[in-house]
């Protein structure tokens, strides 16, 4: 670069000294382009030394050395985006990726209930805007005749806020899947497709879940069905995803049996689209001005308030008295398996999963008090056996502290 620089400026002079005639008219205009050049060559130079966050806190931390040895086999993909803030408090991104592979298949879990939720929002606005009298807070009435000749009333006092709270809190599969009838697959699948979101789809509910089975019909305290009819349309991953096919064994039927699972019409949520749709909720007044989701800034309080809430804040009766809900539950960055908050004062806005050897988070991550804020999303598949569907998979010894320690390095270097 500096041999390049030298070479530059060596040429400029030469041609004023052979052009005499040129010397007094460009002399000012010359000595202006070298000036420009020399600060955009040094820019050029700091940037390709600006070291990589990520592999930056690979190289500080000896268990994540140990894993990115195998990055591979475990199918480690990573999104981090540096935040600053200008005078003026506006945000400002830096993005950094590792091993991110949008034709590369991983199982998100729980993760797309996030977009689950945002659809939600969408479409009790648009309900609204029909003339329908709902809202978040309004009573639902949620029923069924699956199975049944006459309709059965299961729950007539929750709501919507209600059940995304669970949602947010606990990762509750059955409020899960009755948001899920609630929208629809279809609208689902075309609203995240419109949305730019190409590489996120729906294709069935959440379990364990002793009613996954059930069609729930919503209906509003007026009786009016506000959940969806429409038959569902499943979507099958493109031939050229690879990773589709998972594990060399599979419990089926209460054995294991040889060949992989085929996860061709399982839900799908890149880690990009989840990145940028974290982003987007965080920060819609700068990266979603046209308001794709149709949300109004209330929605947008809503959501980053559940997000970001323990389970020490809000845990509703029916969870209190389970010892599984500790007070850092549902955050895998910064807290990992820790059971008690030890700095309150980080806010992680969040959606995680875990299933089938695979392990997500998706967070925004701020210190409101020492100024830090970053967003992180990464997945993790730990399945030693190779067997898929026996609950045997390294989370708590290798999958859950990886994505601990990769927060905490990435926070540190920023606080540093």
């Amino acid at each position: 670069m500096v041999n390049l620089l030298e070479h530059l400026l060596t040429n400029e002079v030469l041609l004023i000294i052979k052009t005499p005639q040129l010397r007094g008219f460009f002399i000012f205009d010359t000595m202006r382009n070298v000036y420009v050049l020399i600060i955009s060559l040094l820019l050029l130079i700091g940037c390709s030394f600006s070291p990589d966050p990520i592999k930056s806190a690979f190289k500080k931390d000896e268990f994540l050395k140990k894993i990115v040895k195998d990055k591979d086999k475990y199918e480690l993909q990573i999104a981090f985006t540096e935040i600053s803030r200008n005078k003026d408090g506006e945000p400002i991104f830096k993005d950094f990726e590792f091993q991110v592979d949008e034709n590369k298949y991983f199982y998100p879990a729980s993760t797309t209930k996030l977009p689950i939720v945002v659809l939600t929002l969408d479409k009790i606005n648009k309900l609204r805007s029909s003339g329908i009298n709902i809202t978040l807070k309004s009573k639902i009435l949620i029923s069924s005749n699956h199975s049944e000749k006459n309709e059965i009333q299961i729950d007539t006092i929750t709501s919507f806020q209600n059940l995304i709270a669970d949602v947010f809190l606990v990762s509750d599969n059955y409020s899960s899947n009755i948001l899920i009838d609630f929208i629809g697959y279809n609208y689902f699948n075309t609203k995240m497709s419109h949305a730019g979101f190409k590489n996120t789809y729906l294709n069935h509910k959440f379990n364990p879940d002793p009613y996954v089975n059930i069609d729930w019909l919503i209906k509003t305290v007026d009786k009016q069905l506000i959940s969806s009819n429409q038959d569902q349309i499943i979507v099958t991953a493109n031939q050229n995803i690879s990773g589709l096919k998972k594990g060399e064994n599979k419990f089926q039927d209460g054995r294991i049996v040889s060949g992989s699972l085929d996860f061709s019409q399982k839900n799908r949520h890149s880690i990009r689209d989840m990145h940028n749709l974290l982003k987007r909720i965080i920060f819609p007044s700068k990266l979603d001005k046209e308001n794709v989701f149709n949300l109004n800034v209330e929605d947008y309080d809503f959501l980053r308030y559940w997000m970001s809430r323990y389970t020490y804040e809000d845990l509703g009766d029916k969870f209190r008295t389970d010892k599984k809900y500790f007070d850092s539950y549902n955050k895998f960055f910064i807290h990992g398996s820790d059971t008690v908050v030890n700095n309150r004062n980080i806010r992680v806005y969040n959606k995680l999963g875990q299933a089938y050897g695979t392990s997500v988070d998706n967070a925004y991550i701020r210190n409101y008090q020492d100024d830090i804020e970053f967003v992180l999303t990464a997945t993790i598949y730990t399945n030693k056996n190779k067997t898929i569907n026996d609950n045997v998979y390294e989370y708590d010894e290798t999958a859950i502290p990886f994505l601990a320690k990769l927060s905490q390095s990435l926070y540190n270097n920023l606080k540093d």
